[in-house]
């Protein structure tokens, strides 16, 4: 009989779940958004109750539209954005909203653990710095600001391991998300009381660690009554989104690099050590024994969701049938030449992760003139992306980790103009595979992994992810980008004090 698997990830715009036979044909797939609480600059929230009820919905959705029997479905596996402080209390109650990754209003506790730590002792131990993008200072900020809710505290989950709590009843995380907390010793697999000890708080409050496909439990009554699974399925600790896509993408050899474009960027560069990661940082990757030196850009896709949403609204309205507003804007794009007319966009609109690490830079159109049209200014934000994504590259270069090959996936891969200029900005082939789920499929794997289906699951990996296209760079927009590049680069410099300033005005 068939075996069938679910991969979910829990993303920062929604949850995708989909259901896979054994061989890696997708059955079913069904995706549900939900809110992002923006409450102020650089503050970033989401309900834990919204990612629950979406992977409820999409949990069922797929089993009812596949028509496959729940006793078939062996196991689940689940990714999420990450990482995102999530206080529960002894019950099990979630205490408040999450402050996912993108929130960045911990940075004067990151201040206060860099005069008092410094980020090369914690890099000594986590392999990555302080910053507040790490649960590190954001625990610290919960401390701090919300002190009756920190001492009602049992355990602090990520996102994956709240909705396997939901499934299963088990308090758990993964090795990979441990890995992006701030208080994980990588090179002793255990967390670091030493850190915590510094830090002001006790790795009590921490899960116990599992390895990414490490089977946690079964999914428990009441779970099984609202998604419509079975009290047998499995469900395996799971592992971060990036970790995933990289799997999916087919990127398990030492140089094989992954981006990964939705709300943010985020480049995978498969290594074999742990490394000073120079400006970039960290983590391991979704199969045993692989790490993966990682580059993010927050805010990439969300520009380009942002420009959609606030100053082009005629979109839906030129989409033509079939089509939706981001491929409408895709086509706009392409009628703006390279160099969007002298235009550059800095995508830091909600503060920026690698390599700039800087909560205060914000997002700037520079060169805007009466000839820039919203050709080029959509164009700008696609341009500006790809110099963001190249300046992470050129990091890891000088940080002597090689990349062999470029794959592309999420939902940025769909757009070939924007893969054309991002191949042509950094004048190298970028390959798209044929399975572009985002993670789920890598989740599936991973899953697979941990009940026996998959005795090698790199190699699995690398079969299914056939080859769909290849996007060469063009010389000629490359020398362009090249000149501008240099620009891009020189703005941020230019500019950084000045976003500092602007920080302090309330």
């Amino acid at each position: 009989m068939t075996k069938y698997l679910i991969g979910m990830d829990i993303g920062t715009t929604n949850v995708k779940s989909v259901l896979f036979a054994e061989d890696g044909t997708k059955i079913a797939e069904c995706g549900k958004e939900y809110p992002l609480y923006l409450i102020k600059s650089g503050w970033a929230e989401q309900n834990p109750e919204d990612w629950w009820q979406a992977a409820v919905e999409t949990i069922s959705c797929v089993i009812r539209d596949s028509g496959v029997e729940k006793s078939q479905i062996a196991g689940i596996g689940v990714s999420s954005q990450a990482p995102t402080l999530i206080p529960i209390d002894q019950g099990g109650n979630v205490l408040r909203n999450g402050l996912i990754w993108m929130d960045r209003r911990s940075q004067p506790e990151t201040d206060f653990l860099e005069r008092e730590i410094g980020s090369a002792k914690v890099k000594s131990i986590t392999g990555n710095r302080i910053d507040p993008y790490y649960l590190s200072s954001k625990i610290l900020w919960f401390k701090r600001n919300e002190p009756e809710l920190y001492k009602k505290t049992y355990k602090i989950l990520q996102i994956n391991g709240f909705i396997n709590y939901k499934l299963t009843g088990a308090v758990t995380t993964d090795i990979a998300h441990a890995s992006l907390m701030g208080v994980y010793d990588v090179r002793r697999n255990q967390w670091s009381e030493e850190l915590a000890e510094l830090i002001g708080y006790d790795t009590e409050l921490f899960p116990q660690v599992y390895q990414n496909d490490s089977i946690i439990g079964t999914v428990c009554e009441s779970a099984a009554k609202l998604t419509g699974l079975s009290t047998s399925t499995a469900v395996v600790c799971g592992t971060v989104d990036g970790s995933a896509a990289t799997l999916e993408a087919g990127a398990v050899d030492v140089g094989d690099a992954v981006e990964m474009t939705g709300t943010s960027t985020v480049l995978n560069i498969c290594t074999d050590e742990w490394r000073d990661p120079g400006l970039l940082f960290e983590m391991y990757h979704g199969l045993k024994d692989i790490l993966m030196l990682c580059g993010a850009n927050s805010t990439t896709g969300a520009c380009l969701k942002w420009y959609r949403d606030n100053l082009y609204h005629k979109e839906s309205c030129e989409a033509r049938e079939g089509e939706s507003s981001f491929d409408a804007m895709n086509r706009l794009a392409a009628k703006s030449k390279p160099g969007s007319n002298k235009l550059i966009f800095l995508p830091y609109m909600a503060g920026e992760r690698s390599p700039i690490w800087d909560s205060y830079a914000r997002g700037a159109f520079f060169g805007l003139s009466l000839n820039t049209g919203k050709e080029d200014m959509i164009r700008a934000i696609l341009e500006g992306s790809a110099f963001g994504l190249r300046h992470n590259i050129d990091e890891a270069k000088k940080i002597g980790a090689p990349i062999r090959e470029l794959r592309s996936v999420g939902g940025g891969s769909k757009s070939d103009i924007w893969l054309k200029i991002k191949a042509s900005v950094l004048n190298m082939p970028i390959v798209v595979p044929d399975i572009s789920t985002g993670a789920p499929f890598g989740d599936a794997i991973i899953c697979g992994t941990g009940l026996g289906i998959y005795q090698n699951p790199g190699k699995f990996a690398k079969e299914a992810a056939k080859i769909k296209k290849i996007i060469e760079p063009d010389t000629k927009w490359n020398e362009r980008y090249n000149e501008l590049y240099e620009i891009y680069l020189s703005l941020y410099q230019n500019t950084k004090r000045d976003f500092c300033q602007l920080a302090e005005i309330e």
